[in-house]
């Protein structure tokens, strides 16, 4: 049966087990309040919200790290082969959600077409495309049954303009529309088709339309229609309301809605907009999709890097991990834009809730009744902070725990202190002993740009509920234009003591992009207290306003500090390029560790949750605990598991490989940057009682292989290119294109076993022109190890052929002597680079996996 459905069309009303438990009365405080009613139990979550149009480019972009811990209820594509986009196909989506147990792929079959708005061949040449061309290769994908159709994207703007001749446009759209569903049901009758789409909500079209549609017996599986204003935020629940009551009058069975587009720029990457968004999303038991305003195979631009998180990711995770059953929250304000919104869940099964709130600035209080978890309760307290769109970002970190003692009613408040707006909060409950852990948070100090001492710079307004296309900034503002000889930024800092501190700049670089040598990373000098200048560097950005993040280590005095970021040095010389800036944060430097509570992590089979002395999750057999665990860079870490008795660690690569090994109680593993996937079991034995994971270190390449490009054997079209960006000078390019074009490595291996390679890559092809999308094309490499081809992968764009990305693969060596080849005989050659060509090569890094 079609997955969606099998989940069934409407949503259900579920009474709650903790019914009947009265409310908390009021508390009279003067803060504005978040109430959670655990007594109030509305359904399973559908985390609907996850969804991405263009999210997914192709299968392993984003990779298998990034989307495996997401419930991705929906995901929207184009046809397979279709021509508005380079990328995005419907069967490469649909194999990544039957991969990672996601829902259904929504297709706008109008993206078959090249141009935007999409070229009008007539209503008959269109259906005829969709039998001869657009559908039988959809339908053959052994994932069909994961397919909607979307057979009109906008038709109030595209096709069927309505002006100021409505009735005249609306006919018109009905006699297509009718043409449309019968014909897809003739070619495709098992696939549900969805409409009509439109890019918002009309309350006196959609009356129209439904009521056409049921008298010509085509009414839509589901409802669509696009939430693309930050006035969404205020109107959804009335849109969806009038739709639900309409549904009612005209005798409908409910329909399940998709917002198969919503937000905007301002909102994709930050944790707090995005709360808003899938708080009302979930209220309304609907499937949304993120809009496709960047470029494709980034979620929206939650997904910096093939596996590398910003603090959007982590928000989509942390949501797609809620459990059991939603509670009913009540918000200090309802249909508001930009207020403190949330989501609230009770998993009996796992004893425990979760609330993810955010959008809010200032202090609030929590207010939970019903709450069924005994007299004595833990509350933590989780910040999923903004790292920009394309700064990497850490997992929550938790900043607070509280004991908790409910009354027989389960009421209970949390009073949460400073909340910053661009942050999601996460709240997790469990059983408790009465007492609560102290959590150090390490000192982290924030200063704006734009409250900065400027020379020879501007400050821009970025975005905003005015501005929506426009990204966000820390405070609204950035600092930029600083190209002039001397453009400086000076802040001044107070630290609490002398040491080393991690800066880390939030900055935004394309430039070099309409230049002849084309884009590239760029410099700043930084200056701290009139000391000797250090140089910054910059990585390029996709545009100046999606920010990313750079860290350096400065050497502070205790209290008052002076850091400036300039264009020019009188010792140094000028730096090269210019980047924009928005703020600067400062951390005390320590070893990074990062404890990874059981209780809260991924589990697979039915494992056995315990709270209290000795709280963590017994599992039997095969069942695993899978933990997601960040590395904020490339490098050996150790792993140290708190767990009774034998069992197994098993690293799920980067491209489903599965590496199994005997549980230490610390281990030492090579991880790539951004998330990696650590599953404990008890290895087919019984009783494996794991309580947490920790990870320490800081990556590098100590204990690493570097091979340089000019150390790589070149055959056929491969050749070295001088490029200054690189590490060693050189870049390996024409590699691939067709047989023999090939970049061989050398490895010579201590012992057999598998080993991280890591490779240094760069691609900026990119096609065609669009009036907003960064249409870049993913290269594909084929790699082959002592003669046997592994794996074929994609290489996402790096934004210019001088910023090079680490791309990770695991591969299985021999002891002594070994080769890796690396081609592309022009398998891959559709769309984008006709030759087939892979990307750019600075130099590769490898190591054994376990140390």
């Amino acid at each position: 049966m079609h997955p969606l459905l099998r989940r069934g069309l409407a949503a259900t009303a579920v009474t709650g087990l903790l019914t009947g438990l009265a409310a908390a009365p009021a508390q009279g405080q003067d803060t504005p309040v978040l109430t959670v009613d655990f007594g109030q139990l509305t359904g399973a979550p559908n985390h609907g919200a996850v969804g991405s149009l263009y999210g997914i480019s192709e299968a392993g972009v984003p990779g298998d790290n990034l989307l495996d811990p997401l419930h991705m209820s929906s995901m929207a594509p184009k046809p397979t082969g279709g021509t508005q986009h380079p990328n995005g196909d419907a069967n490469d989506v649909l194999a990544a959600l039957a991969e990672h147990d996601g829902g259904d792929a929504f297709v706008n079959l109008q993206d078959w077409y090249p141009d935007w708005p999409y070229k009008n061949p007539g209503i008959d040449a269109y259906l005829d495309e969709l039998e001869e061309e657009v559908v039988p290769t959809m339908e053959a994908s052994e994932h069909a049954d994961r397919l909607v159709y979307v057979p009109f994207n906008e038709p109030n703007w595209i096709w069927y303009s309505r002006g100021a001749d409505y009735d005249g446009a609306t006919a018109r759209f009905f006699h297509d529309w009718d043409l449309a569903y019968e014909r897809l049901r003739e070619i495709a009758p098992d696939t549900p088709i969805a409409g009509p789409n439109e890019s918002h909500y009309d309350a006196r079209f959609m009356r129209d339309f439904m009521e056409h549609v049921v008298e010509a017996g085509t009414v839509p599986d589901v409802i669509t229609w696009h939430e693309l204003s930050p006035d969404s935020l205020r109107y959804y629940a009335n849109n969806e309301a009038n739709y639900r009551a309409l549904e009612a009058e005209l005798g409908i069975e409910p329909r399940q809605i998709n917002i198969n587009e919503y937000g905007n720029n301002r909102d994709f990457g930050m944790p707090g907009q995005m709360v808003q968004w899938a708080a009302m999303f979930e209220d309304t038991d609907a499937l949304a999709d993120m809009a496709y305003w960047t470029a494709a195979g980034g979620l929206s631009g939650n997904a910096p890097q093939t596996n590398v998180p910003n603090g959007g990711w982590w928000f989509l995770k942390t949501y797609s991990q809620m459990t059991g059953q939603t509670a009913l929250v009540t918000p200090p304000q309802d249909n508001a834009i930009d207020t403190l919104q949330g989501i609230a869940t009770y998993d009996e099964s796992k004893d425990q809730a979760q609330i993810l709130l955010g959008g809010g600035s200032g202090d609030f209080t929590v207010d939970l009744t019903g709450l069924a978890l005994g007299r004595k309760v833990t509350a933590t307290v989780h910040e999923i902070a903004w790292t920009g769109n394309e700064g990497s970002s850490a997992a929550p970190q938790a900043i607070d725990q509280i004991a908790l003692r409910p009354t027989k009613n389960g009421a209970a408040s949390i009073a949460l202190e400073g909340l910053d707006p661009m942050s999601a909060y996460w709240i997790t409950l469990t059983p408790g002993t009465g007492t609560a852990d102290h959590i150090e948070v390490p000192w982290t100090g924030t200063w704006e740009a734009e409250n900065a001492a400027i020379t020879a710079g501007t400050v821009y307004n970025e975005g905003s509920a005015s501005n929506p296309f426009g990204f966000p900034a820390s405070g609204g503002k950035s600092v930029g234009s600083l190209a002039q000889a001397d453009s400086r930024v000076e802040f001044t800092v107070d630290v609490p003591e002398a040491g080393a501190y991690d800066l880390t700049v939030t900055y935004g670089n394309t430039y070099g992009r309409n230049l002849a040598e084309g884009a590239s990373p760029t410099e700043q000098f930084l200056n701290v207290n009139g000391g000797d200048a250090a140089t910054v560097t910059y990585p390029s950005t996709m545009q100046w306003g999606s920010r990313g993040q750079v860290t350096v280590q400065v050497e502070l005095e205790a209290g008052r500090n002076t850091l400036a970021l300039a264009k020019s040095d009188t010792e140094a010389g000028t730096a090269y390029g210019e980047a924009g800036i928005d703020k600067i944060d400062l951390t005390q430097s320590v070893v990074d560790t990062h404890t990874y509570s059981a209780v809260l992590a991924r589990t697979e089979g039915d494992a056995e949750y315990e709270y209290g002395r000795d709280e963590g999750v017994t599992v039997n057999g095969e069942e695993q605990v899978v933990f997601d665990v960040y590395a904020p860079a490339d490098g050996y870490y150790e792993v140290a598991a708190d767990a009774d008795g034998k069992g197994g660690l098993t690293v799920l690569g980067p491209h489903g490989e599965g590496i199994a090994f005997e549980l230490e109680d610390e281990q030492t593993l090579a991880l790539h940057e951004g998330v990696n996937r650590i599953a404990l079991s008890a290895a087919g034995r019984g009783g494996l009682h794991v309580r947490d994971l920790t990870v320490t270190g800081d990556g590098g390449d100590e204990g690493f292989t570097q091979i340089a490009a000019a150390d790589v054997e070149l055959a056929g079209t491969a050749a070295l290119t001088e490029n200054p960006w690189t590490t060693g000078g050189q870049a390996v390019t024409g590699v691939g294109g067709g047989e023999g074009n090939t970049a061989t490595l050398t490895v010579e291996a201590d012992e057999a076993g598998p080993h991280l390679l890591l490779v240094h890559y760069a691609n900026d092809e990119r096609t065609g022109g669009h009036a907003y999308n960064t249409n870049i094309i993913s290269r594909y490499a084929e790699f082959t190890v002592n003669g046997e081809a592994v794996t074929t992968v994609p290489m996402r764009g790096t934004w210019s052929w001088n910023d090079f990305w680490s791309y990770p693969l695991i591969v299985d060596l021999e002891p002594g002597t070994n080769t890796i080849e690396i081609g592309n005989p022009g398998v891959y050659t559709e769309i984008g680079d006709r030759e087939g060509r892979t990307a750019d090569f600075d130099h590769f890094e490898i190591a054994p996996l376990l140390n």
